[in-house]
């Protein structure tokens, strides 16, 4: 799925770059640091040397379900870097791969000009974590001691990327879904959802076939396709 890669010291993101480039479908940018990283909705993400932080383009029209992708990079990815690794992670729906209450790992998936760009950010080898997030962030080192070959890891992680998504291709959401609730963070937990400015709390019970989160509120189960979803702190 992935034939051709650039590989870059520094840049703005890797987003950036796919979007203002003319690559082909398929094409991967990496850097070693960025000096404008981002997550969803606009947030800094922190591009540390040491981390791996990279973007791919892949052809929407490939998938029926967009708002599904997130879930299914994310079981990808989390499964890479347990391999890497040999430590389990968790998923934080919709888009973020966890150990235990930090995070390792974000995906931010966005349309731009009929292309879907993909950009994935790793906690590899950093040795400490700014201040101001060490409260619910980590990495690959401080979790396991030891720092992990950032190529071998890339190519890890794409492979099991494009095989994971060949299959989401063949068989859809429903063979993936069981897996991916296995691994969700909060299950069956009180959570608070953010969604648009607006706030809901209620018990996080599982998945839709569309891959929203099913929340039981006072007002019966509530499906929700987009939102940020946090512990409640009862």
């Amino acid at each position: 799925m992935f034939d051709s890669l650039i590989w870059l010291k520094e840049t703005d993101s890797t987003q950036n770059r796919l979007k203002e480039w003319n690559l082909p479908y398929g094409t991967v940018i990496v850097a070693d640091r960025q000096t404008k990283g981002r997550g969803r909705k606009g947030r800094k993400w922190v591009s540390q040397e040491g981390g791996l932080y990279f973007s791919f383009l892949l052809d929407p029209k490939r998938y029926k379900e967009l708002i599904q992708l997130p879930l299914i990079l994310g079981y990808a990815l989390s499964r890479a870097l347990e391999g890497l690794s040999g430590v389990s992670f968790k998923l934080k729906w919709p888009n973020d791969v966890y150990s235990e209450n930090k995070k390792v790992s974000g995906i931010l998936c966005e349309l731009y000009r009929g292309k879907l760009i993909v950009g994935i950010g790793v906690n590899l080898n950093q040795k400490s974590i700014p201040e101001e997030i060490k409260e619910r962030a980590t990495s690959l080192y401080i979790i396991t001691g030891r720092e992990i070959n950032r190529k071998e890891a890339l190519l890890k992680i794409l492979g099991n990327i494009s095989e994971n998504l060949k299959a989401f291709e063949e068989k859809g959401f429903k063979a993936f879904k069981e897996k991916i609730e296995e691994k969700l963070l909060y299950i069956n937990e009180e959570v608070i959802l953010l969604d648009e400015e607006k706030s809901f709390r209620g018990k996080f019970i599982g998945l839709s076939q569309r891959g929203g989160a099913l929340i039981y509120t006072d007002d019966g189960i509530r499906e929700f396709l987009s939102g940020d979803l946090s512990l409640r702190k009862v």
